[in-house]
């Protein structure tokens, strides 16, 4: 063998030596192939005849508000019942709260349960008030106890799906609210009748402890109900009756109360009447010695409260209990007037004269006769 043959052959050697030293290493094939555990298996599979849906974990039940306790203002359906495609929903079973008040309802308010199931159909419909366990729906329901309420509700299918009840808060109060009338001035009751004055004014005030005042009505004299904003005046003399009552926000209307009050706006009179008659000397009008003054009022309506006067000089007025009378020669003025019980004023009446009590003086005078 030729050197050269030589060389060929350990070159071909070498080269094949480092071509194996860079392949890597395979292992063995196991006679029975293994795979570990899917953590998802998806059959794609035609020929599923039985599919079995696994029952969902029951969800916290979704809280339902409606209403507006500001307002007094209910959604209400034809029947005055609220319709559940008006009720916002939340999620949750939080109680009610100053931002998410509740409804408020009379023992009047009825609710239905209306459900619907495009597929296998509902099978039936349960609720149950409070904490109490649920029950089949077979009618609306009505609440009768007073009170914080709740109502959770749910529909089945035919297959055994169950829906994710809902919750509704509600405050049932079936007691309508309290209505006062206050006259601002008291009457003055005279023969069991009430009198005013013109001048008088009536607020009425409604409490109701549960849902609250939403309106207080009243008209007068039977005539157009109105809405009470603000005192209510009598402006015209004579009976009148003021009639009124309170609405709440759940709807409960009070009992119509009627409030009867005699309109007094006829000034009394004053009469200034001298126990001896004036003697009128050319324009003035003299007292006699001793003479008396005596004041006399009438009122036809509510009744003299009180007669007032004031003589001369003086600047007050003073009660009328004894009969007026002068010990100084000279003008004298009385000035008089009367109230009546409701505070209406007679016009003043005046009276100016004089008073003489000095005796006249007489003198004789001797004329000599003639002769």
């Amino acid at each position: 063998m030729t050197v050269l043959k030589r060389s060929i052959i350990m070159f071909a050697f070498f080269s094949a030596f480092a071509l194996a030293a860079q392949q890597p290493s395979k292992k063995p094939i196991p006679s029975s192939k293994t795979l570990e555990k899917a953590t998802e298996v998806i059959d794609t599979s035609n020929n599923i005849k039985d599919t079995i849906v696994p029952a969902k974990k029951e969800e916290p039940p979704r809280s339902i508000n409606v209403g507006n306790t500001e307002s007094g203002g209910t959604t209400e359906g034809s029947e005055g019942t609220p319709t559940s495609s008006d009720i916002p929903e939340k999620p949750g079973s939080e109680e009610p709260s100053a931002s998410k008040p509740a409804l408020y309802v009379n023992f009047k308010t009825i609710f239905e349960l209306i459900p619907s199931d495009d597929l296998s159909t509902v099978d039936y419909v349960e609720y149950k008030i409070n904490d109490s366990e649920y029950i089949r729906y077979t009618g609306p329901i009505q609440l009768s106890k007073e009170g914080s309420t709740t109502i959770a509700y749910r529909s089945v299918d035919r297959v055994g799906n169950k829906e994710n009840p809902s919750l509704i808060f509600l405050v049932v109060d079936n007691s309508p609210p309290v209505c006062t009338l206050r006259p601002a001035e008291n009457l003055y009751v005279e023969k069991g009748s009430g009198y005013a004055s013109t001048k008088n004014s009536y607020a009425i005030s409604a409490e109701d402890f549960s849902s609250g005042v939403r309106d207080v009505m009243y008209s007068v004299d039977n005539g157009e109900k109105l809405k009470y904003t603000g005192p209510v005046k009598l402006e015209k003399g004579g009976f009148h009756s003021i009639s009124y009552f309170g609405v709440d926000n759940a709807n409960n209307t009070g009992v119509e109360v009627s409030y009867a009050v005699n309109v007094d706006d006829v000034k009394p009179t004053v009469e200034i009447v001298e126990s001896l008659p004036f003697v009128k000397v050319g324009e003035r009008l003299f007292a006699r010695r001793g003479t008396k003054f005596k004041l006399t009022a009438r009122d036809a309506e509510s009744g003299i409260s009180k007669v007032l006067y004031k003589k001369d000089s003086d600047t007050e007025y003073t009660a009328y209990v004894e009969d007026i009378y002068f010990e100084t020669t000279g003008e004298h003025t009385i000035e008089a007037k009367s109230i009546d019980n409701v505070g209406n004023e007679s016009e003043v009446r005046k009276l100016t004269f004089y008073y003489d009590i000095q005796a006249p003086k007489t003198t004789i005078k001797a004329t000599p006769a003639a002769n």
